[in-house]
């Protein structure tokens, strides 16, 4: 009889504990989830910008230089601006750079004085359209990253000598395109 006792008590010990282990509550679980947008930036800056760790902030106070130049034809002009990047695109970008003739506005003056304008290791002369004027940035970037190149102008000196006494302006634009 002893042993049919111990044994019920321990049916019921079982039974009981089974209904306290069915009470114990699920684990809780939190997901989570984010979206980082694409950050793609350029402008022309007067320094170049190349901080340790790069952000939106300091992109964004970088001094702008996207002024007119004054450029003459005492020699190579050097570094004029910095074009400066900012990305987070993963298959990098592309720059591609075009430029025109400096040109009066002035009815008759039908001078124009060409240049070669090289932006990092992307080049594009005004005389006839060529160069290498692209500038690839394909892969490797591993977060957000800044780029800055030095932006400079030669001006062709024979047609500056000899161009007629005016105001001469032209246009230097660079188009960035993130890669696929």
């Amino acid at each position: 009889m002893k042993k049919n006792f111990i044994a019920l008590v321990l049916v019921a010990l079982v039974a009981s504990f089974g209904l306290f282990a069915a009470a114990l509550p699920q684990p809780a679980e939190l997901n989570l989830s984010t979206t980082i947008s694409g950050i793609n930036l350029m402008k022309l800056t007067t320094d170049q910008f190349n901080p340790a760790t790069p952000s939106l902030t300091l992109f964004n106070n970088a001094p702008d230089n996207e002024t007119t130049e004054v450029v003459s034809s005492a020699a190579d002009t050097g570094t004029i601006a910095y074009l400066s990047i900012l990305t987070n695109k993963r298959t990098g970008f592309t720059v591609t750079m075009t430029a025109e003739a400096l040109d009066s506005a002035t009815v008759g003056n039908d001078f124009l004085i060409n240049y070669v304008v090289t932006a990092g290791t992307a080049t594009y002369d005004t005389s006839n359209g060529s160069g290498t004027n692209t500038i690839t940035v394909n892969s490797g970037i591993a977060g957000l990253t800044a780029f800055s190149y030095p932006v400079s102008v030669d001006l062709n000196d024979t047609e500056y000598d000899a161009a007629l006494e005016d105001t001469y302006t032209g246009t230097v634009t660079f188009t960035y395109t993130t890669n696929a």
